[in-house]
C-alpha cells in the first residue's frame, strides 16, 4: 500500500513539474510587441452641409401687435430667396445638390432622423474646392456652410500600406528587445488586430446601417478622424499585437 501511495506521489510531482517547466519554457519562446502607426489621407470626396439658420422664438418682449400672417408670409418669402441664392451659387461651381426638407416629427432612431434637415448636402472633391464654396456661403445673411464628411473611395489599399509599416515597425522593435536579450528574433508567430478605431470606421461609413444614429455618429466620427472645417484629411490608423518566436 505505502509502494502504491510513493508511485502516485511520484507521479503528481513529476506531473507538477513538467507543467512548470512547459509554462516557463513558453513564456522564454517569444516576444510580443504592441505597435500603432497611421496614414492622413486626402479624400477623394468632401460632403458639405449648406443651412439655412433657424429662426429665433419670439420672446415674450417682442411686440405681439405683429400681423401673424403677415410674419409668417415674409419668413416664407425670406426663406426662398435664401435658397435661391445659395443655388446661384452652387450652380455657380457646378455642383449637383440635394435640399432636405424639415420634418415636424423626427426619430433619431429611425432612418428618416437627417443631419442635412432643412440644409443643401453637396459633394467636392477637394479642399480648395470646399473653402470657396464656404466663403461664397458666407456672403449670404443666415446661412451657415460645413463641413460634415470626407471619404476615401478605397480605404483597403490605404489599410494596407498602413499594416506594412506597423509590421515592420513591430520588427525593428522586437530585434531592438531580442538584442538586450541576447536573443536572435525568428519568424512570426501570431498578429492580433487591436484597432479599436475599425469598429467606430464600420458605424461611421455605414450609417445607414443605424438609421438616424448611424448618421450622427458619421458626423462624430469625422471629427474624431480629422474632418472638420480645418481639416478634411482622412487618419487611417492600424494597431496591432505582434508576436516572433526566438531562437
Amino acid at each position: 500500500m505505502k509502494s502504491i501511495l510513493m508511485i502516485c506521489f511520484l507521479f503528481i510531482a513529476l506531473s507538477a513539474n513538467a507543467q512548470f517547466q512547459t509554462s516557463v519554457g513558453s513564456n522564454e519562446k517569444y516576444i510580443e510587441v504592441k505597435v500603432s502607426d497611421t496614414l492622413m489621407v486626402n479624400p477623394d470626396a468632401i460632403t458639405l452641409m449648406i443651412a439655412l439658420d433657424k429662426e429665433k422664438e419670439k420672446s415674450y418682449f417682442d411686440d405681439n401687435d405683429i400681423n401673424e400672417e403677415e410674419e409668417e408670409r415674409k419668413k416664407k418669402n425670406d426663406v426662398i430667396q435664401k435658397k435661391k441664392q445659395i443655388e446661384d451659387v452652387l450652380k455657380k461651381h457646378n455642383l449637383n445638390f440635394k435640399f432636405h426638407g424639415e420634418k415636424e416629427d423626427k426619430d433619431i432612431f429611425t432612418k428618416d432622423f437627417n443631419l442635412f434637415e432643412n440644409a443643401y448636402e453637396v459633394e467636392v472633391k477637394t479642399d480648395i474646392a470646399a473653402e470657396k464654396l464656404k466663403k461664397d456661403c458666407s456672403n449670404i445673411k443666415g446661412v451657415t456652410a460645413k463641413i460634415t464628411n470626407s471619404k476615401l473611395n478605397d480605404k483597403e489599399k490605404y489599410e494596407l500600406l498602413v499594416i506594412d509599416k506597423v509590421m515592420k515597425k513591430a520588427e525593428r522593435e522586437a530585434s531592438a528587445i531580442a538584442k538586450t536579450m541576447n536573443v536572435a528574433l525568428d519568424k512570426v508567430l501570431n498578429v492580433s488586430n487591436q484597432s479599436v478605431n475599425d469598429i467606430y470606421s464600420n458605424m461611421f461609413n455605414n450609417p445607414e446601417s443605424m438609421g438616424g444614429m448611424g448618421a450622427l455618429f458619421s458626423m462624430m466620427g469625422n471629427m474624431f478622424k480629422g474632418a472638420t472645417q480645418q481639416n478634411t484629411q482622412v487618419i487611417v490608423t492600424k494597431t496591432l499585437i505582434v508576436r516572433f518566436s526566438i531562437k
